[in-house]
């Protein structure tokens, strides 16, 4: 990747040989950008373009490059590609569209194409991509005029998009160095990322992501990577697709966009959900240390923003710290008693009486600094450009307010009516104290920032989370699970439970009502009725469950209705029998296993019942799954005040709730085969918790975990 990011001489295949306005000559432009290596040109028909003599093949070189840039149409790049390899060029960038990005001939030229660089161990960036920037060494590939930084911050991103690197001001600020890895062909963000791993100026990553390959070893790299850099993804084309024609309830609630935010939620990466919170966040990690909590201190020049600013904080997990007393004590003024500060604290009245809005802004904001009882301070105030208001200079108030910031806290300023870039490079790398373009990106990077640091507390341990060898089996001898239609339920269904210590209601499949009868003799009354059958999966749905039967004659009747049902809706179907269950009372959780081809197996987590789909209420996480995990999963739930217990009612056995994920979590590595499972709905109480059903989807054509 080095030869990538810092090439010492590059070849240019396709350059135009007009220049200036509309031309997009990518030599013009990495010489406007400032390469100082050397640049050779290919081209057949004229004998120097710009001022560079050409050659009229890549065999004609007097040397062999570092990098070759393939600019050609689509049906010329294999031709010239194999000129390179030929040569001896061991590093391609293929700029050239219409590949795998385009038609089924596409696909086939980029297949063959990849084919090529293997045979001839070549590595490849692209196709359709606008290929590599370097702000530090002034190199750039593209074939659009971008403005070179002179003080590129240590801050790369990786993207799926040129456009990244030609509008960087309007997505993440200045960068220091990018790769578009365009079709991903070859070069991908596993490797892009393990160059920046080790790149001392790269301090801070970011990612742009349509799609990948290498989903599970992605994870790995990037978790590794996370510990010591921060990297933010923000990841495209969220979509549903993936819970289409799910056969459980499990399947249906774990779409691919979920699974990406399980994912990067394991490996320590920040998800970002568009191009402002994209903005947001890389600002608020290139400047800020530290932030220890959600308390946020809000100094405004008027009201109406403060009351923006708490709402903002609600929206994104954020929260108003208790206002100091020292501060009203030092600020309030008699003479303006129906002026009483809270927080947000709006200053404006007191500026105007005291005939200092500034200073007054320093000395709320320097208490705020100075109180243990506050994480971060957001200064929101005017940026007018009038010399009449010269005196409101906050970006120098905030330096001044930072010089004095031991604990190095966050200190984000909002300043309406002025030119946000423009303070942002007044700022520069200043730590600490950053400027942003409006309230929300002020409180969504301070929340991003604050996600970060809480992923990584999490992973205080150094042990990767990707090492399902650290932890240990439910059992030592793995056989397969097999069906002849690929489903499991009833008596096999629960023996795979049983093996791993997975609670079941008391039960017993009953062929005939007096083998029922025997059952709930022994059991004791209440009990349920349920028919079990492959084609029944969903048998609420059907109608083919019965609760609350206290008597033998309400059993005896039960089974025959049911059976008969049975019969007479799938008249071809296997019946297993009729289960008789002890009914249990207790709030109703879904727990379930999804494999996505990308990333194993997912457990889920939620709320449970024939409304799981309904309310959505689920916490997703890869396996494996630790206890401190499962205890996590189960607290981000809606429903975790009632498993705790309120107003007067006991709650659910949290500790056997999360054994019982973490056990789950075992058999899902240990059967990669099974594609979907549902455990719906587990019965939990004060005095444990308990399967109530389960269904297990075998996917045939598994091969195992890709983790």
């Amino acid at each position: 990747m080095q030869l990538f990011f810092e090439p010492r001489s590059v070849v240019l295949i396709g350059v135009s040989r007009q220049s200036g306005p509309g031309t997009y000559n990518n030599l013009e432009m990495m010489a406007r950008y400032g390469y100082q290596g050397r640049i050779y040109v290919v081209h057949p028909k004229v004998p120097e373009i710009l001022g560079h003599k050409t050659y009229p093949r890549v065999a004609d070189l007097p040397v062999t490059p570092d990098l070759a840039i393939i600019s050609v149409g689509r049906d010329r790049v294999l031709p010239v590609f194999e000129e390179c390899a030929q040569k001896g060029i061991r590093r391609v960038i293929v700029i050239s569209q219409g590949f795998a990005d385009a038609d089924e001939r596409g696909k086939e030229l980029q297949r063959q194409l990849m084919e090529m660089a293997a045979k001839h161990g070549v590595r490849v960036v692209g196709p359709n991509t606008m290929g590599i920037l370097n702000a530090f060494t002034g190199f750039s590939t593209a074939f659009v005029d971008t403005v070179r930084d002179p003080s590129p911050p240590p801050f790369s991103i990786i993207a799926q998009s040129g456009v990244f690197q030609v509008g960087y001001e309007s997505f993440t600020g200045s960068i220091g160095k990018a790769i578009d890895v365009g079709n991903a062909g070859d070069v991908d963000f596993i490797d892009a990322l393990e160059y920046l791993e080790n790149d001392p100026q790269t301090r801070l990553i970011a990612i742009h992501m349509e799609g990948m390959r290498r989903g599970g070893e992605l994870l790995k790299v990037a978790e590794r990577i996370a510990r010591k850099k921060p990297i933010i993804v923000l990841k495209t084309g969220r979509s549903a697709a993936g819970a289409r024609a799910a056969l459980s309830h499990t399947g249906s609630l774990v779409g691919e966009d979920s699974v990406f935010d399980a994912a990067f939620a394991r490996a320590g990466i920040v998800r970002v959900r568009n191009m402002i919170e994209l903005r947001a966040a890389c600002r608020a990690f290139r400047h800020f240390r530290s932030l220890k909590g959600p308390r946020v201190g809000v100094v405004t020049a008027t009201g109406a923003c403060g009351i923006m600013t708490a709402d903002a904080c609600e929206d994104y997990g954020l929260e108003l710290a208790p206002l100091p007393e020292k501060i009203r004590e030092e600020l309030e003024l008699a003479h303006i008693a129906w002026h009483h500060l809270h927080n947000p604290v709006d200053l404006w009245p007191l500026g105007m009486v005291t005939g200092s809005f500034i200073e007054v802004f320093k000395r709320a904001v320097r208490g705020l600094i100075e109180d243990s009882g506050v994480d971060a301070v957001i200064g929101i105030g005017p940026a007018l450009s009038s010399p009449l208001h010269a005196d409101l200079d906050l970006i120098a108030a905030g330096r001044e307010l930072n010089r004095s910031n031991p604990g190095h806290k966050p200190i984000a300023l909002w300043l309406y009516g002025g030119d946000e870039l423009a303070q942002e490079r007044t700022l520069g790398p200043e730590p600490d104290l950053a400027c942003f373009g409006s309230i929300d990106e002020a409180v969504m990077g301070l929340a991003a920032f604050l996600r970060y640091q809480k992923l990584q507390a999490e992973k205080e341990s150094g042990e990767s989370t990707f090492t399902p060898d650290a932890f240990p089996s439910g059992h030592s001898s793995h056989f397969p699970l097999v069906s002849p239609d690929g489903i499991l339920v009833g008596e096999a269904a629960f023996e795979i439970l049983k093996q791993y210590g997975i609670p079941q209601a008391p039960g017993k499949l009953a062929p005939d009502a007096e083998s029922a009868c025997a059952f709930a003799g022994e059991a004791g009354y209440p009990v349920v009725l349920k028919i079990i059958s492959p084609q029944w999966l969903h048998k609420s749905d059907l109608g083919g469950i019965r609760l609350h039967i206290t008597t033998e004659l309400e059993l005896r009747k039960a089974h025959g209705d049911l059976t008969e049902l049975f019969r007479q809706q799938t008249p071809d179907g296997i019946l297993e029998g009729i289960l008789v269950q002890k009914e249990i009372q207790g709030t109703e959780i879904l727990m379930g296993i999804k494999k996505d081809p990308q990333f194993g197996p997912i457990l889920v987590v939620g709320m449970g019942g024939i409304y799981a789909e309904v309310f959505k209420d689920i916490s997703r996480s890869l396996v494996p799954v630790t206890l401190a995990d499962a205890e996590r999963m189960l607290g981000s739930l809606h429903i975790f005040p009632i498993l705790k217990g309120i107003r007067g009612q006991k709650g659910a056995s949290l500790d056997k709730l999360a054994q019982t994920i973490v056990s789950l979590s075992r058999l899902a590595l240990d059967y990669p085969e099974i594609g979907e499972m549902d455990l719906n709905p587990v019965l939990a109480n004060a005095e444990g918790c308990w399967c109530v059903d389960c269904r297990i989807l075998i996917d045939r054509g598994s091969g195992g975990s890709t983790l």
